[in-house]
């Protein structure tokens, strides 16, 4: 037990050294003009190819962005946080996870004299960075989603005054709102400098993580290999879009009742730990002084999770 609550409190004092200087400490290279064109050069090399979405910079540190870049669930975790809208180097995130992590088993270590306790805690601060990615793109692409039939109807007009596609496009990153102005921003950006529009447009895909983008990427891209109307499709999908959303709305009226037995039934246990500890507190604190009391709190911790997921996928609808 004092091995590593010494240790937990030897990762606490390193990470916060770490992000201390991956935070206030790390140089300053600003928005130069060398600096740009080298992030949006479609090529590194002759012959090789560099993918915009997926060669982010994961740290600052040279020997961690050396070791991050070779590990595939960090590029992973880095595509969730661009389509989260999380302005925050990978490398960083990691840190703050693990602080997190360290400092709640300290605390846990502190409360409680079970390790198993302490631990559990520990990887609960773990996850929960990554289950609130997960919330917020889907948040993110709700908005976007909700934005993004209005900035078809801005390209469509644009392009039946004359305008080009990309004047269209720079229309839309000008007038619309976050999070689709400055996503239309970007593409511009990128075809500026040197990227292909077909691969800027595919990577526009893959960042959002929209189905309803995918469906105008695939369009636009069709439309200037056969030379269709572009205003005609962009009236439909931005059409198929709003039927779409009126039906889901319809749907989460229906559900709102089941979903609202979810929140409750979620929240229950927790109020009713509270009430008995507030009137009883000997009858609860069996769970903690009992040898397996941590035991059943860890195996009832598991069922609620599995219960949550179980009544969170009932009253989902994939449209």
């Amino acid at each position: 037990m004092e091995l590593l609550f010494a240790l937990a409190l030897f990762a606490v004092i390193l990470l916060a050294f770490w992000g201390g200087y991956a935070l206030f400490l790390k140089p300053e290279k600003g928005r130069s003009l060398y600096g740009m064109v080298a992030k949006y050069s479609p090529r590194k090399s002759e012959g090789e190819y560099v993918d915009l979405y997926y060669h982010r910079k994961l740290s600052d540190i040279p020997f961690l962005q050396f070791i991050l870049e070779r590990i595939p669930l960090v590029r992973s975790l880095d595509s969730l946080m661009q389509q989260a809208g999380v302005n925050m180097l990978a490398g960083v995130f990691i840190l703050l996870c693990l602080v997190a992590a360290a400092f709640t088993y300290l605390i846990g270590s502190l409360w409680s004299k079970h390790v198993e306790v302490a631990l559990g805690l520990a990887l609960l601060a773990l996850i929960l960075p990554y289950v609130l990615l997960l919330f917020r793109r889907r948040r993110q692409r709700f908005r976007f989603e909700a934005l993004f039939p209005d900035a078809l109807d801005l390209m469509g007009y644009s392009l039946k005054a004359g305008h080009s596609i990309m004047a269209s496009l720079r229309m839309v990153a000008e007038e619309m709102a976050a999070p689709v102005g400055p996503e239309f921003a970007r593409v511009v950006e990128e075809i500026n400098f040197g990227n292909s529009f077909e691969t800027t447009l595919q990577n526009f895909a893959r960042r959002v993580d929209s189905a309803e983008l995918r469906y105008f990427v695939t369009s636009v891209i069709i439309q200037r290999e056969t030379g269709a109307n572009l205003v005609e499709i962009l009236e439909k999908i931005s059409e198929t879009i709003r039927r779409k959303f009126r039906f889901r709305e319809k749907t989460r009226s229906l559900t709102a009742e089941a979903r609202l037995s979810a929140m409750i039934l979620t929240g229950l246990p927790f109020f009713v730990a509270i009430a008995v500890s507030l009137t009883n507190r000997k009858y609860i604190m069996v769970l903690t002084t009992d040898p397996l009391g941590p035991y059943l709190i860890a195996v009832a911790a598991v069922m609620m999770v599995f219960g949550i997921i179980v009544m969170y996928r009932l009253v989902q609808i994939d449209l």
